[in-house]
């Protein structure tokens, strides 16, 4: 949980680097927190309106949202442990192939000491 709230309070930092852990373990409670606003939307059958024939769920799409900037920037911070620039990070709008490399990539051990995108933490 402490890597979840890292990032929360680390939400809009584009700079330095994130070691796996952080990123990992923010990854696994936001699939939480999403998985379980989307079953509680649908226990109890609360939608506002469909949007190209799929129904728009309040609780799961607001998660969504709250957490889009966070997920960018530990994205961006893992990119850079492992010495890449953090515009490798639009590769999630490649489908498939891009997803691939991204999540190699994600796993990869972050270098030892610094590099030019700060201290390994």
């Amino acid at each position: 949980m402490k890597w979840f709230i890292k990032c929360i309070k680390n939400y809009a930092v584009f700079k330095g680097r994130a070691v796996r852990p952080e990123f990992w373990y923010f990854a696994l409670v936001s699939a939480i927190i999403q998985i379980s606003l989307l079953i509680i939307d649908i226990i109890i059958g609360w939608d506002v309106g469909i949007i190209d024939g799929i129904k728009t769920l309040p609780l799961f799409e607001t998660s969504r949202l709250l957490l889009l900037v966070p997920s960018i920037s530990v994205t961006v911070r893992r990119l850079h442990d492992i010495n890449k620039n953090g515009w490798w990070s639009l590769l999630w709008g490649l489908p498939v192939i891009g997803w691939v490399i991204l999540i190699l990539w994600l796993c990869k051990k972050g270098g030892e000491g610094e590099n030019q995108y700060g201290l390994a933490d």
